[in-house]
């Protein structure tokens, strides 16, 4: 029976997997290291904010998969050897394939400011993101204040986010006004009094220079690029946009 592999269980894998399966027998497998079971990624802000719980973002129940013939494997794909047609999963565990599907989405953009790899400093995009970000920013006695950069939707979405629990937050957006790119001028403009209105810092125009570490490892502050004020902050949330999540193909001659 053909073997058809489908690396990443976010809604382009899963649809794969679904229409794949409407249409024939073949053996599916979904690979996934985030995640046991497919979820709604576009909400993870909601379970934050206490709207819902994780399971309620989970569209399937759990006895779909099984039902419908659906394998699902834990763990990250390392390598990926098309020659024989062969993934390795967490450097250890092989597994052949006859068609590959490469659904692994992406990955928030660092782009190699001092200090992105300080404690505290995080994106928001997966699972894991979320759970750390309650360690970062449980309640406003851990997290003093936030300083999110990066105006696009997740800083947006980080923003209201934080709101909710009443941490204080200062947004750093580089363009001059709020998502300017994509909407007309005055309706960006109602947007920008609208994050003022909601108590948020929003520096419009402004850079990150460097994050700043408190000397064991943990930010301490960030330094803006135009004016070289220095912020306090306990949490930064990296969210200038992503990129594919592809560096475990960079050897594999795809």
């Amino acid at each position: 029976m053909e073997n058809i592999v489908i690396i990443g269980n976010g809604i382009a894998g899963v649809s794969a997997a679904r229409h794949i399966r409407k249409l024939s027998d073949k053996r599916i497998m979904i690979i996934s290291g985030e995640t046991d079971y497919f979820f709604s990624r576009t909400a993870l802000m909601y379970v934050y904010m206490g709207h819902m719980k994780f399971e309620h973002i989970q569209p399937y129940e759990d006895w779909f998969w099984e039902k419908n013939r659906i394998e699902l494997v834990r763990g990250y794909v390392t390598q990926v050897n098309p020659d024989i047609k062969q993934l390795i999963i967490d450097g250890s565990r092989a597994l052949h394939y006859d068609k590959l599907i490469i659904a692994t989405g992406s990955k928030s953009n660092k782009f190699g400011w001092p200090g992105q790899d300080l404690n505290g400093v995080q994106g928001l995009y997966s699972k894991q993101d979320l759970d750390l970000l309650e360690v970062n920013a449980p309640n406003k006695e851990v997290c003093k204040r936030a300083v999110i950069v990066g105006g696009g939707l997740i800083g947006i979405e980080l923003a209201e986010m934080l709101r909710s629990r009443d941490i204080p937050v200062t947004f750093l957006v580089r363009e001059d006004s709020f998502w300017n790119g994509v909407l007309p001028n005055g309706e960006s403009q109602m947007i920008n009094e609208h994050i003022l209105e909601h108590h948020i810092d929003l520096r419009l125009g402004s850079n990150l220079k460097e994050i700043v570490s408190d000397g064991n490892g943990k930010v301490k502050s960030v330094v803006v690029a135009e004016t070289g004020e220095e912020i306090a902050c306990d949490m930064v949330g990296l969210t200038d946009g992503v990129s594919p999540n592809v560096d475990f193909l960079k050897d594999s001659g795809i």
